[in-house]
């Protein structure tokens, strides 16, 4: 059987893990909303959050959690003082109770709920523990501050702990978080819904000397053997560490002030010691996506930044965005990125295409590349406007427009493009002057006022895709292959390229043509 089913059955028989007789009180409720914190006769500690089943710490459903206030004393004997858990820790000496005090405040930020807990390692002439325990309504976190006096008649040395079994989400497996603040925190996360807890550090008090997010259980490199563990030396209990792989996670905190080595060293006889933190409880909050809604020119990217903490404020560090665009620049796969220290992600829209595009992220706890119903999610606008016109490039080859003839070749317009374009071309012919023409004897004031003949042919329409070079041959119409046959003209080719945005380039060539000379018919050489 596994041990914390062990232990759990038999706290309903009224059995501590050792078997001893166990006749406690039930823990003081203190009523808040949308948190109920309760304290247990030895400062046990347990949450629940409205409209959740479950506790915050194990076991789960029990009033008394698995969290708590630990000494570890190294004076006489080195005895480490606490309580006998569900499933943890076993082997601490009991507390011996002093007193439970009844809820005041109004639950204000002004007048918390407060609860005040005492209990000692001793009946006399030990340290006794003044446990306050305040709740703000609205809140996902609670205030605990321990006071420890010494009541005996010499220095003492101590090391005090507080350390937890973490149960978030209809689950005690997740991993580690540490951040480094102000105010440091160390918890654990549930994997696949991203809910979460632990302790943070409450600025202006007694700093912790060291914490550690390790593995629920009694062995040495686990939490509650660490606890049990504590009093065997100055040395430091925590090391500092996170772990990262799932696992029935657990966490704690420590202050070494007054052990040897630490400072002041010891706790004179009649003084205290305040030492205080923050239990948090916390849910995803809502993953924001900033800027909502962008605009940007066709091929300049916009670079969303993804915000994505707890309702506490903890940043999701280290944890993977994944994202997909549709619209315009549609992604095949979705794309990823990384939660930094501070909380954001950068996700990226390259805006390749113009058009809109949404931009939809979330917040893949568990990293298995699926959304869950519990994964945040959000969305963005990008629309990218293409105002640049398409560039083509003009190629004119042969000097027959209309079909071959004599010794040259037909007349080819060639068109090539750098992106998809509808294009039309254009092509006017002007008659040049004949080598023999009257201009000698043609008074200038009559050769100024002749009209410059200008001959429209029939445009042509293509479409052209980038990097596709398209030939478009001319037409010439019947009268105009007999009126100027045999004759050379200038050939003005004008290319309009539209593309799907609607910007307009226009690029004009010129070419002197000639057109052919009529072949004579049958009918006529016989005449001859």
């Amino acid at each position: 059987m596994h041990r914390r089913v062990v232990a759990a059955a038999l706290a309903v028989m009224g059995l501590g893990a050792a078997g001893a007789s166990v006749a406690s009180a039930a823990p003081v409720a203190l009523g808040g909303a949308p948190m109920n914190v309760y304290v247990g006769e030895l400062g046990q500690l347990q949450a629940f959050r409205a409209g959740v089943p479950d506790g915050i710490y194990y076991a789960p459903t029990n009033t008394t959690g698995d969290a708590g206030f630990f000494l570890a004393v190294r004076d006489g004997t080195p005895t480490v003082y606490g309580f006998d858990g569900n499933a943890g820790p076993h082997g601490t000496t009991d507390y011996t109770l002093g007193s439970q005090g009844a809820v005041t405040g109004s639950g204000t930020a002004g007048d918390p709920l407060k609860q005040v807990t005492v209990y000692r390692t001793a009946a006399s002439n030990g340290l006794e523990v003044t446990q306050t325990t305040s709740y703000v309504n609205g809140s996902q976190f609670f205030t605990i501050t321990w006071v420890v006096r010494n009541t005996g008649a010499a220095a003492a040395h101590f090391k005090a702990l507080a350390a937890a079994d973490f149960f978030f989400d209809g689950s005690d497996r997740g991993t580690g978080i540490y951040t480094q603040g102000p105010p440091q925190f160390i918890g654990g996360t549930n994997a696949d819904t991203g809910n979460s807890g632990g302790f943070a550090e409450v600025p202006g008090t007694t700093a912790w000397s060291r914490y550690q997010a390790l593995a629920f259980g009694s062995a040495d490199n686990e939490v509650w053997g660490k606890i049990n563990n504590a009093a065997a030396a100055d040395a430091p209990t925590f090391d500092d560490s996170v772990v990262g792989e799932q696992v029935d996670n657990a966490g704690g905190v420590e202050w070494d002030q007054y052990v040897t080595g630490g400072s002041p060293r010891s706790l004179a006889a009649g003084a205290s010691a305040s030492f205080s933190l923050v239990a948090r409880s916390a849910v995803p909050s809502a993953l924001q996506l900033n800027p909502p809604n962008a605009g940007s020119p066709k091929g300049v990217p916009i670079n969303f930044t993804v915000g994505a903490f707890d309702t506490n404020g903890t940043p999701y560090a280290g944890k993977t965005i994944r994202y997909a665009i549709t619209g315009a620049n549609a992604t095949p796969t979705t794309l990823t990125a990384t939660v930094g220290p501070d909380g954001n992600a950068v996700i990226t829209d390259p805006g390749t295409n113009a058009g809109p595009d949404t931009v939809v992220a979330f917040l893949d706890f568990n990293n298995n590349g699926t959304r869950e119903a519990a994964e945040p999610q959000a969305s963005a606008l990008a629309t990218f406007v293409d105002n640049v016109p398409p560039s083509c490039k003009v190629k004119v080859s042969g000097d027959r427009p209309g079909g071959s003839g004599g010794a040259g070749k037909p007349l080819i317009i060639t068109v090539n493009c750098n992106e998809p374009s509808t294009v039309t071309v254009q092509t006017t012919l002007t008659p040049r002057a004949g080598a023999h023409a009257r201009a000698a004897t043609v008074d200038k004031k009559k050769k100024a006022k002749k009209k410059k003949v200008t001959i429209k042919l029939k445009s042509a329409t293509v479409t052209v895709l980038p990097g596709q070079k398209v030939p478009v041959a001319l037409k010439l119409s019947s009268a105009v292959r007999k009126k100027y046959a045999g004759k050379t003209l200038t050939a003005t080719i004008t290319v309009t390229a539209r593309d799907a945005s609607g910007n307009v380039k226009k690029t004009k060539a010129t070419r002197t043509v000639k057109l052919a000379k009529l072949k004579k018919s049958k009918a006529h050489k016989h005449r001859k």
